[in-house]
C-alpha cells in the first residue's frame, strides 16, 4: 500500500532510483534531451571555489556533462502559503551548478515554483520535475509542469487512488 512519505531522506533516495528507471529514463530523454543518463547517489563534489558541495544526486549526459539533481522534499499543499519552491533556492542551486562545472541542474520537488523562482530556473537552464511526495521507488508518478507530461508507475497495490482519478489527472503519456 502507498504510505504516507514523511522522510526527506527516503524522497531522495526514492528520487535517485526512479530517475534511473527505464520508463523514467525514456522520458527524461524525449522531454529534457537527456540520453543515456545514470544518476548517482548524494556525494559531495568539489567547486572552483574551493568549497565542496553536498548534492542530493547527479549523472552526466551521454556527451559527458555534469548534471546535478537538488530534491525539496515539501508537505504542504499548492494552496498554503510557502508551499512553492521560492527564488533563493533556485538562484543558490543555479551558483552549485556553475561552482562544480555542470552544464545544468533539475529540481524534483512536490510543488511548483514561485513566479520569481520560476524566471531564475527558466533563465538558468534549471528543469524542474515535480514527484509526489508519497512517491516511493516502486509507485510514484512523475511530471514536467512545463509541458504537462507525466509518467506513473505502480508495481504495488495502493489505497486511494483509483484508476479513474490518475487518467483524469494525468492524460497524456509521453513514452510511445
Amino acid at each position: 500500500m502507498l504510505k504516507k512519505q514523511t522522510s526527506w531522506r527516503k524522497y531522495e533516495e526514492y528520487t535517485s532510483s526512479i530517475l534511473n528507471d527505464e520508463v523514467v529514463k525514456k522520458y527524461l530523454q524525449k522531454h529534457l534531451s537527456l540520453k543515456d543518463f545514470k544518476i548517482q547517489p548524494k556525494e559531495k563534489l568539489p567547486g572552483k571555489s574551493g568549497t565542496n558541495w553536498q548534492v542530493d544526486a547527479y549523472g552526466d549526459d551521454i556527451n559527458e556533462q555534469r548534471i546535478l539533481v537538488e530534491c525539496k522534499h515539501y508537505k504542504r499543499k499548492k494552496s498554503e502559503k510557502g508551499a512553492a519552491l521560492e527564488q533563493n533556492i533556485i538562484a543558490a542551486f543555479a551558483y552549485i551548478i556553475k561552482d562544480v562545472g555542470a552544464s545544468r541542474g533539475i529540481i524534483v520537488t512536490t510543488q511548483g515554483l514561485q513566479e520569481g523562482a520560476s524566471k531564475v530556473a527558466k533563465y538558468e537552464g534549471i528543469e524542474l520535475l515535480q514527484l509526489d511526495y508519497n512517491s516511493t521507488d516502486k509507485n510514484f508518478v512523475i511530471r514536467s509542469p512545463e509541458n504537462n507530461q507525466a509518467v506513473a508507475v505502480f508495481t504495488e497495490e495502493f489505497g486511494s487512488i483509483s484508476a479513474a482519478q490518475l487518467y483524469s489527472s494525468y492524460t497524456k503519456h509521453p513514452v510511445e
